[in-house]
């Protein structure tokens, strides 16, 4: 018994080093993340205008209208989880890779709302901290 005890508290030790303590400030580039990954589709400005857009059978999102879409409100959880590929809606259409294991690693604690901190992989985190700051004014 004592020696699962152990070997549980070694993997929550593990687990806790590989996370942030929270603070996003050191993220990675999250523009180039972008340019890297999306914007073959959702175009150079994320307004779904990409060189592949015209190819695909069912155009990229503006990615600019997220928060007019929603209120005003930028949707971070919602995006958060479509880039993983947790959440997949029609509005997809099988045509959006999932970037969950592409972009997975170093993780920080994200706020989800109602005090609740999720660990989340720090690129995707940074990927929607600058879709977040593209959206239309």
């Amino acid at each position: 018994m004592r020696k699962t005890w152990i070997l549980a508290s070694a993997a929550l030790a593990l687990v806790a080093c590989e996370q942030d303590d929270g603070m996003t400030s050191d993220l990675p580039d999250g523009k180039r993340l972008y340019t890297e990954n999306c914007a073959a589709c959702h175009g150079a400005k994320g307004q779904g205008d990409g060189e592949l857009a015209q190819h695909l059978f069912k155009p990229p999102a503006d990615l600019t209208a997220l928060s007019e879409s929603n209120g005003g409100e930028f949707p971070r959880n919602y995006v958060i989880s479509t880039m993983d590929g947790f959440v997949r809606g029609e509005h997809v259409g099988g045509a959006m890779p999932e970037f969950g294991e592409k972009l997975a690693g170093r993780t920080v604690i994200m706020q989800t709302g109602d005090g609740i901190g999720t660990p989340t992989p720090a690129p995707l985190v940074a990927l929607a901290d600058y879709l977040e700051s593209i959206q239309a004014k």
